[in-house]
């Protein structure tokens, strides 16, 4: 009898995280969630099935945090077969006033922390020890190729991760590994049209498919991707974007 899969997902008490988490449960995986806070995860997922997730706390702009969660996660002896790299930071603020601080922590866990965990999942065991392989996704963004306003810094390492990916599904193939990025689009959350209704408004209207993404879109595209339905996929960037991509941009 075949052992059940593990997931590790990052960032996994964000609103994306929690989608992920629960699209990954729903598909049979054992969970490994990273966040900054235990108290914000999904009470919802941890009140499924009776399976409690096994939980980390990690600040991801700390090499030396993640450095001791992969190897709390590999002297527990489970062997994971998917890593989601969805941690990240995104704020606003014009190129004048971008510092150097800005810059390095927004590359610290938007770029950084990728390499680390895939640095560190990768190296973890031996391809042997994974006869049907081993996926990465990485949680990108349509602004790496429709940059946005005061979002230099943002789009800048979203960019880097989209390449990034598939420098990685170049050098880890041959460890049966495959990588793959997720570009979603303007995910909808409660409260995000009261907040910014004119950005709302803007990218309904722009969409071939007329409404924002759902979280749970993004999420099962991340499920389809680390599943055998898609075992001759690596090193692409799939836009999750309702169809903004298709647009003319004038």
């Amino acid at each position: 009898m075949s052992r059940k899969k593990t997931a590790i997902i990052t960032g996994a008490s964000g609103h994306l995280g929690s989608a992920l988490s629960r699209s990954f449960h729903n598909a049979g995986f054992q969970l490994i969630l990273l966040c900054r806070n235990k108290r914000d995860i999904s009470r919802e997922l941890l009140s499924e099935d009776g399976e409690i997730p096994l939980i980390f706390e990690a600040d991801l702009s700390s090499p030396k945090q993640i450095e001791e969660v992969f190897g709390s996660i590999s002297s527990r002896g489970i062997p994971a077969d998917v890593l989601v790299n969805n941690a990240g930071l995104q704020g606003l603020k014009p190129l004048g006033e971008l510092t150097a601080e800005d810059w390095d922590n927004m590359m610290a866990v938007n770029l950084r922390a990728p390499h680390l965990c895939t640095r560190f999942f990768s190296t973890a065991s031996a391809p042997e020890d994974y006869p049907e392989g081993r996926s990465i996704v990485n949680i990108a963004s349509i602004e790496a190729e429709n940059p946005a306003v005061n979002h230099a810094h943002y789009d800048a390492s979203k960019a880097g991760l989209i390449q990034y990916s598939r420098a990685s599904a170049l050098e880890l193939g041959p460890a049966g590994i495959r990588v793959n990025c997720i570009s979603p689009g303007l995910i909808d959350r409660p409260g995000l049209e009261d907040t910014w209704p004119e950005g709302v408004a803007r990218y309904i209207s722009a969409s071939p498919l007329s409404r924002l993404v759902r979280p749970e879109e993004v999420a099962d595209t991340a499920v389809f991707l680390c599943s055998s339905a898609a075992s001759g996929i690596t090193g692409v960037n799939l836009r999750v974007d309702t169809g903004i991509g298709a647009t003319t941009g004038y």
